[in-house]
């Protein structure tokens, strides 16, 4: 429910119909008694929080798509070179922000479920002209980073939305670095919440069923490792409930390490017309960087396997997290890069250095001489070649040995 709701505002955002786009996403809000102004007609939710000082950090297309309850990186305490995490980035106004706050050197990472708002958040990074940003698909409970990989994690009213916030919390403190520290604008609820309220998922997507009361907060907080917990109410926002900035830090090592150093990438391709992509007259020079970046990658000891849409489609369907990015985004979401099994990449070829990043490999300098040529490695063994993928019947008519060159 709460994926719909939020990819049928981004469809009309990225269409300018901003009006639109807030009453889809305030739709069930209204449903559930959750309205986006109090009765004395103050704002408790949407852009209009963000001011003019922190909302010039941002284009109005970004801020427009918002329903936010707060301002997270108005507390955050951003500063250059560091890497900034946002739960749940929606249309990118708090990524946005918080880029232009961490540079020179800083990057920032959004991170969202829905596929139609990550085009948004891409399309408004682009407009901004902000390129130390990028954008992940992923869920809150399952985050496609490494451990220690971030400085700082943020998040705009998307907490209460989770239906376990332990696990999100945990996560959260995985990819924090010794020291790092969490900002979220959330919304808190009422000790004495009504039981019919927290069972209502109109009053869930709304933002209100689904908040923690600040003890649990406090108590899941802690619970994950954190340290130096604030909670500070802000606003009312509905009878049970109220929007509150919650920050606590994340210092020492883990008390709940990960283990071993990732080491086996899976690659789920789109349809092509043998295992690497890289066959036919016209090879597209981008997958034979990515097939050469795999090749070494696999001898700094990763395991190394790709999958191919055309050639191995039950290796989709019994993914359930590859089957479940395909339903929601369709073949834009390939190629999907896992690592250990979970999603690290989606919709793009990773580069050497994003490879190696999970694996805690470090990537000497490469000249392009390295880089493989067209058609190296283009068939296994075992693989049929066909006229469509060699150009030629007579290069077609038998299997071709990998790394023959003669494949394509």
């Amino acid at each position: 429910m709460v994926r719909r709701r939020y990819a049928e505002a981004a469809t009309r955002s990225a269409a300018g119909a901003y009006e639109e786009a807030r009453a889809v996403e305030s739709s069930c809000c209204e449903a559930a008694q959750v309205a986006t102004t109090d009765e004395q007609g103050r704002v408790v939710f949407g852009a209009e929080l963000y001011g003019t000082d922190v909302g010039q950090d941002a284009p109005v297309a970004a801020l427009a798509a918002s329903l936010g309850c707060g301002v997270p990186t108005a507390v955050a305490d951003l500063h250059p070179g560091e890497i900034v995490l946002d739960l749940g980035s929606g249309a990118g106004a708090d990524v946005l922000i918080s880029a232009r706050r961490v540079a020179s050197g800083g990057r920032v990472i959004g991170l969202d479920m829905t596929a139609e708002m990550l085009a948004l958040a891409r399309r408004n990074a682009a407009e901004a002209g902000v390129d130390n940003v990028e954008f992940l698909q992923g869920y809150l409970e399952d985050i496609p980073l490494p451990d220690d990989s971030v400085d700082v994690v943020i998040s705009n009213c998307v907490l209460n939305l989770a239906a376990d916030k332990n696990v999100v919390l945990a996560e959260a403190a995985r990819v924090l670095r010794p020291g790092g520290r969490l900002a979220f604008s959330d919304v808190i609820a009422d000790e004495d919440m009504d039981e019919t309220t927290k069972a209502d998922m109109a009053q869930w997507t709304g933002c209100i069923a689904g908040a923690l009361t600040q003890s649990e907060f406090t108590q899941a907080l802690a619970t994950a490792g954190f340290t130096d917990i604030e909670i500070r109410p802000t606003h009312r926002v509905h009878a049970h409930a109220q929007a509150a900035i919650i920050r606590a830090s994340h210092a020492g090592p883990k008390s709940t390490p990960k283990g071993t150093p990732m080491m086996t990438v899976e690659v789920f391709d789109p349809a092509m017309c043998c295992s690497t992509g890289v066959c036919g007259p016209t090879v597209d020079p981008e997958l034979a960087r990515f097939e050469a970046d795999l090749r070494w990658l696999a001898t700094q000891g990763a395991k190394v396997t790709r999958y191919n849409l055309a050639q191995e489609p039950g290796e989709f369907v019994g993914r359930p997290v590859v089957a479940a990015m395909l339903a929601s985004g369709g073949e834009d979401a390939l190629p999907i890069v896992l690592v250990d099994g979970k999603v690290r990449f989606s919709g793009i070829w990773p580069s050497r250095a994003d490879l190696a990043a999970p694996l805690g490999i470090k990537v000497p300098v490469v000249g392009a001489d390295l880089l493989a040529p067209a058609g190296d490695a283009c068939c296994t063994p075992t693989e049929k070649a066909t006229t469509a993928c060699c150009g030629s019947a007579e290069q077609a008519s038998e299997p071709q040995p990998a790394g023959s060159g003669r494949c394509c």
